[in-house]
């Protein structure tokens, strides 16, 4: 669905090249692209912070490319997918292409006592094990809340590659997370 106040705000970047209006959208969305490229790069805040910098910089240069068709957010995920694809093809990181080991450590699952941020950060821990297209659907499903089909557009990958993707990812996730 589309935000009637984004469309606002690119409106206003667009006509009257108002940086306010850029700012709003960025600090709207600046935590779901952050979180995005934590995952990706496993945790690496150095590397997640450029990469979001240069997400936010890419789309302000492409605003007039935005046509609306999908929302804002899917437009700048897109740009995010495609910035950090372009970031491991230039500095071939095979390692963040890499699956998680036969060997899978086990986690003890946290009871529901533990505060929340503690059990994101085994999460988001537990993510950083999966190979690169499953942590990339797993983060667009179940963190951005992200259909299938919405997927598809942001990533390129066919619906039942999405799905296979994301059946292995949970299921690595379950053996990550739980004690075998």
């Amino acid at each position: 669905m589309k935000d009637p106040e984004d469309i606002l705000w690119v409106t206003r970047v667009l006509l009257l090249n108002d940086q306010q209006a850029y700012s709003s959208l960025m600090n709207k969305y600046l935590p779901h692209i952050q979180r995005y490229f934590i995952i990706q790069t496993k945790g690496n805040q150095a590397v997640s912070d450029d990469l979001t910098q240069e997400t936010f910089i890419k789309a302000w240069q492409g605003l007039s490319s935005f046509r609306q068709i999908s929302s804002f957010r899917n437009w700048l995920l897109k740009i995010a997918f495609n910035t950090f694809i372009s970031y491991m093809r230039e500095n071939k990181k095979e390692e963040l292409f890499e699956s998680i080991d036969d060997d899978i450590g086990t986690y003890e699952i946290m009871d529901d006592e533990a505060p929340r941020p503690e059990r994101e950060d085994e999460l988001h821990r537990a993510i950083y094990r999966l190979n690169l297209k499953e942590r990339q659907c797993v983060t667009l499903y179940y963190l951005e809340e992200k259909k299938i089909k919405e997927i598809a557009k942001i990533t390129g990958y066919p619906e039942g590659s999405i799905k296979a993707y994301l059946s292995r990812g949970r299921s690595n996730l379950e053996k990550i997370l739980i004690k075998e």
